[in-house]
């Protein structure tokens, strides 16, 4: 489990590093020292602006005494209030210092709160996964997890012409690993959920009334047109020329969910064992 503030002091200068960068979006020296006031911390020491503000969260301090004026800090300065007017500089601030957090198993959300990880941060890969863009809003919106392992590699470069590709590919797989099929596309979908002459091997309900039948056949018929319209065209493409609308590839991804949460409760048919 994470410790409730940062233990290593290198964690607090890179923190420091950030929030008073010289650079943008890094803080200006009358805002550290307006934030430090405001939470009761000793004011800046002598030198740089980073080193000033990392010797006023750690000089004289116990290490837990200095993660908790951190802790402080960061929420004080990462409060969206203050930052109501550049919007853009709060979400720059706070995509440098999650890199940084997420080695400790912390992470900066919407509201400017400090909150757990679920796993601290052990390598660049775990970084750039744990405080990807695209993968926090995936996660915030429920996205399966199978989704989210199938194309773990093309969310964290943000490649939405591939991560779909990959996502689409996902549904009949799940359906093979489901039925032991090898089929793929509309055969593999037929031969798994049944036609007119053919009962299903694979069921999402319990396919007993006609209500059900048809909820089951309007089923097969979405991974019909989800294999049609997202993965044979971009089986076909490149991704140059073919880019993808954010907007339009979270919609996907919420239907590629729908369709794996089905498939979590789905069963084989009785009549077919």
């Amino acid at each position: 489990m994470q410790s409730d503030s940062f233990s290593q002091r290198s964690t607090i200068r890179s923190i420091a590093n950030v929030l008073a960068s010289t650079d943008l979006p890094g803080l200006s020296g009358s805002q550290i020292d307006e934030l430090l006031l405001d939470i009761g911390a000793p004011p800046r020491v002598a030198g740089s602006k980073r080193e000033g503000l990392f010797g006023a969260l750690t000089e004289g301090m116990s290490a837990a005494q200095a993660g908790q004026l951190t802790r402080e800090f960061i929420t004080t300065a990462m409060s969206p209030a203050r930052h109501t007017t550049d919007r853009q500089r709060w979400n720059d601030l706070r995509r440098l210092l999650n890199k940084v957090l997420a080695t400790e198993g912390w992470h900066i959300d919407d509201a400017g709160e400090l909150t757990q990880l679920a796993e601290a941060a052990r390598t660049f890969d775990d970084i750039e996964r744990l405080t990807s863009s695209l993968v926090e809003e995936l996660q915030r919106r429920g996205t399966h997890e199978r989704l989210m392992e199938y194309c773990s590699q093309e969310l964290i470069a943000e490649s939405l012409f591939h991560a779909i590709s990959e996502a689409a590919k996902s549904i009949p797989d799940r359906i093979r690993i489901l039925t032991s099929l090898t089929d793929d596309g509309q055969e593999l979908f037929d031969a798994a959920l049944g036609t007119n002459n053919s009962a299903p091997k694979l069921v999402i309900n319990s396919f007993s009334t006609e209500s059900e039948k048809s909820e089951h056949k309007g089923f097969k018929n979405l991974l019909i047109g989800i294999h049609g319209h997202y993965r044979n065209p971009r089986a076909h493409k490149t991704r140059l020329g073919s880019e993808e609308g954010k907007h339009d590839f979270l919609d996907a991804f919420s239907l590629f969910s729908y369709v794996h949460r089905r498939l979590d409760s789905a069963q084989r048919y009785q009549s077919f064992m």
